[in-house]
């Protein structure tokens, strides 16, 4: 130990401990040591250098010390003193192969430090100044190689658990050193040096939640390196991972973390529905100004802390999404997975008191983007929302899934032995925490139906003059992959379908109202077409959909109570060509006439089933034999022809509005008649869903051209190979279920989900987002690691 006089307070003096009664305080050595470093002195000078560097990463790292000395010290400094820096790197980095397990440890815990700070400097020239600082050009190959390969090394080896976590935190620190993992060209010796089957191994033997999920993170975020430009092994292998012990753990990891998740957005408001009597106590102690959780009933508070949600386990999804597009192994792993029936990897010592985790991985995974999705309110949560909704419509796209969403038949796209003690019903937490929150179902009811309320809640609480107009598209063209994948399966959805048709109406008049505000957005135009596409589908079909007369009856109500001006209005203020052309109004259709019926209002819930049809199932069920449609079946044409393509290229935007004219005037009519004839009486919404169920049989409907492409497309997709489609360069990934080869949809929305070119500026941008993440929740978790007995450090999750 050296002596020291003490002096004015600095960053930089950190003391052993103080000295009662005098003036004198004890340097660290450690701290000694590595201040000479920063000053551009040379420590070993005058000693046996192996001496040194032996006896160097045998002392305790005083992390605090050498974080914040190395933060403090500015980008020429640092290049001016980058021999001791070159020094300190080399050595650890060969220290990493010690025989002594104490060494191994402080090297790497000494790399992670310097690499997680030095990156954090804004060089002028990064890459160039970062290899110099670290290694010198002319040993970067080298000395990185050997980095790389001997984290491999300790990851999938029998080595202590302490010491595989600090090498899983260097290859954190080390892969997340750039905001944008693809300018990041350390990672470049990642591709060099395949690490994937040493994170695998280590990520099935760690019994700790929170590290199996930094390592899925890690993967997740090697996988999207460069994945256009090059043949990435991380990618590649992840998609021909056929390691069932690895998936059902993946599976589990996703579902627990999305628990967690929700978990968070529950601690800070609590939305399940309450008995009558808490209700009261509620009110009471509202009324009395003495609330049990003043935090949670301020709006400002709650809504700050909500903004900081979720946390950074939140890029566990990136790689979730990579395995559900390529993975078809994956996706049947987790769809199969059963909390109940896999044993809980949690410690007791970190148990909450109570977890409410959902029954399926797939519950899971909604429940959270029921949260995420209604809570999405800054730029970070932007991207996971985007995320949550590719994955769901990947999900929906793919003929294996449903199974699991709604009853099918057991000769229909899934072998029957996968349907033996299957139960498609679920009872799932879904978000309840803003208004307007949608009815409560306590009774356990298709995962298609759960699926539905999630999108709905994302519509309904995300119309803004700023909204996303891209992940509207998304979640319109999920409703759209459901309700055509039903018609074909033959299945009827109970759900409250009232609700639907409210949020998709108010969808088409926020866009009518707004419509100048999106004009300069390019896909503002896709989604007028697509969302007048999916009203006019459920109008046409909706009989072969739903499981009761009065939803279909509700949807009738809505196009007779809003007329089709809303429709032909977006039409004209986007620039949509309607063919056939809408024919004139009849005289007594004008708004003096819509007036006398008195329907200005919705009614909030499907009319009443007492005087319209049966209950609603509890299930789905699966058609016997083919209703009374008004739609007029005819012969299927010829595929698009090449007219049609050239003017699609053109971005010409077709739409029919034919049956929802039709529904409109025919209805009307009626309604007027009896207006006419019971003038002292009122039309109530039961009153008018009465007189369209009797008239309900004399309606024709004109068959849609969509609905050809629809049938070409999904004959087509059951039929592709399971098989991850990677090419020889670059990403292609998997488009089960996509569009027929050779031909499109009526316009871009209905061709299937597909990553590229589409999706590739958005994946450029999100991982930009999930290193940011990962760099932080991997500090937490150590910090949290630091604080826990050593005891539990084992165990912890």
């Amino acid at each position: 130990m050296q002596e020291m006089k003490i002096g004015p307070s600095t960053a930089r003096e950190h003391l052993l401990r103080p000295q009662s009664g005098q003036k004198m305080k004890l340097k660290e050595k450690f701290v000694e040591i590595y201040d000479m470093f920063l000053r551009g002195q040379d420590p070993a000078q005058g000693k046996d250098p192996d001496v040194f560097w032996d006896e160097l990463f045998l002392i305790k790292v005083n992390e605090q010390y050498l974080s914040s000395s190395l933060a403090q010290t500015s980008e020429d400094q640092l290049l001016a003193i980058k021999d001791g820096i070159n020094s300190i790197f080399l050595h650890a980095v060969q220290t990493m192969r010690d025989p002594l397990p104490q060494r191994r440890l402080h090297a790497m815990q000494t790399l992670t430090i310097v690499l997680g700070e030095i990156f954090r400097k804004k060089f002028h020239n990064w890459s160039f100044d970062v290899i110099h600082l670290l290694t010198g050009l002319s040993h970067a190959d080298l000395v990185f190689r050997t980095l790389v390969q001997g984290l491999g090394s300790i990851l999938g080896s029998d080595e202590s658990l302490e010491i595989q976590v600090v090498a899983l935190r260097l290859a954190i620190a080390l892969a997340c050193g750039n905001d944008n993992v693809n300018k990041n060209s350390l990672n470049e010796y990642f591709m060099q040096k395949d690490i994937f089957s040493s994170l695998i191994k280590f990520f099935v033997t760690v019994e700790s939640v929170s590290l199996a999920s930094e390592a899925m993170a890690l993967l997740g975020l090697l996988a999207n390196y460069n994945k256009y430009e090059i043949q990435n092994p991380y990618l590649t292998n992840l998609s021909a991972l056929k390691d069932e012990v690895a998936l059902r753990k993946m599976s589990m990891i996703i579902a627990h973390t999305c628990d967690s998740m929700r978990r968070g957005y529950v601690e800070v408001m609590e939305d399940d529905g309450l008995s009558t009597v808490s209700k009261l106590t509620s009110a009471l102690s509202y009324v009395t100004g003495m609330l049990w959780n003043p935090k949670a009933q301020d709006s400002s508070i709650t809504d700050a802390v909500f903004a900081q949600l979720p946390d950074g386990r939140v890029t566990v999804l990136l790689v979730f999404y990579d395995l559900i597009y390529t993975n078809k192994l994956f996706l049947r792993t987790f769809l199969n997975y059963s909390a109940s029936a896999t044993s809980d990897p949690q410690s007791p010592t970190e148990q909450p008191a109570k977890l409410e985790a959902s029954e399926t991985g797939l519950g899971s995974f909604l429940s959270f983007a029921s949260y995420l999705l209604q809570h999405n309110r800054t730029h970070r949560t932007s991207p996971y929302t985007h995320l949550c909704l590719i994955i769901i419509l990947i999900l929906v796209e793919d003929p294996t899934s449903y199974p699991y969403l709604c009853s099918i038949p057991q000769s229909q796209d899934i072998p029957s032995a996968l349907l033996a003690g299957m139960n498609t019903t679920s009872t799932v937490r879904l978000c309840r925490q803003r208004q307007p929150v949608l009815p409560k179902v306590k009774q356990a009811r298709p995962m298609a139906a759960v699926l539905l309320d999630v999108i709905l809640g994302f519509l309904k609480h995300n119309m803004k003059k700023k909204m996303q107009v891209d992940c509207f598209r998304i979640a319109v063209a999920i409703i759209f992959a459901l309700a055509s994948r039903f018609k074909a399966l033959r299945v009827r959805l109970p759900y409250h379908w009232a609700e639907m048709w409210n949020t998709l109406q108010g969808l088409v008049k926020f866009l009518q109202v707004n419509n100048k505000g999106f004009e300069h957005q390019p896909d503002a135009r896709d989604l007028v077409a697509e969302t007048i596409d999916l009203v006019n589908f459920f109008v046409t079909f909706g009989d072969l959909i739903m499981p009761d007369p009065a939803s279909l009856y509700a949807l009738y109500y809505e196009i007779v109570r809003s007329g089709v001006d809303p429709f032909s209005d977006l039409t004209k203020q986007f620039s949509i060509s309607v063919q056939p052309p809408l024919p004139a109004p009849l005289p007594h259709h004008d708004l003096i006439s819509r007036n006398r019926l008195n329907l200005s209002s919705s009614p909030t819930t499907t009319p009443p089933e007492s005087a319209l049809s049966s209950p609603t199932p509890a299930s789905a069920t699966i058609l016997g034999s083919p209703p009374t449609s008004p739609f007029q079946s005819y012969r299927s044409p010829s595929p698009l022809s090449a007219a049609s393509a050239a003017v699609m290229q053109d971005r010409v935007i077709i739409i029919d509005l034919s049956n929802i004219n039709q529904v409109h005037t025919f209805f009307f009519t009626h309604l007027l008649a009896w207006r006419d004839a019971n003038p002292t009486r009122s039309l109530g919404p039961d009153l008018v869903s009465t007189i369209i169920k009797n008239h309900y049989q004399d309606l024709t409907l004109v068959p849609i051209p969509l609905d050809t492409f629809l049938s070409q497309r999904q004959s087509v997709g059951s039929n592709i190979s399971s098989n991850a489609l990677l090419g020889t360069k670059g990403y292609t990934g998997n488009n089960a279920g996509g569009m027929v080869a050779g031909a499109a949809g009526p316009h871009p929305g209905w061709d299937g989900y597909s990553e590229v070119p589409g999706k590739v500026p958005f994946f450029r941008q999100l991982t930009r987002w999930v290193v940011a993440d990962l760099r932080t929740i991997s500090k937490e978790h150590a910090v949290a690691e630091q604080r826990r007995p050593s005891t539990t450090r084992s165990m912890s999750g």
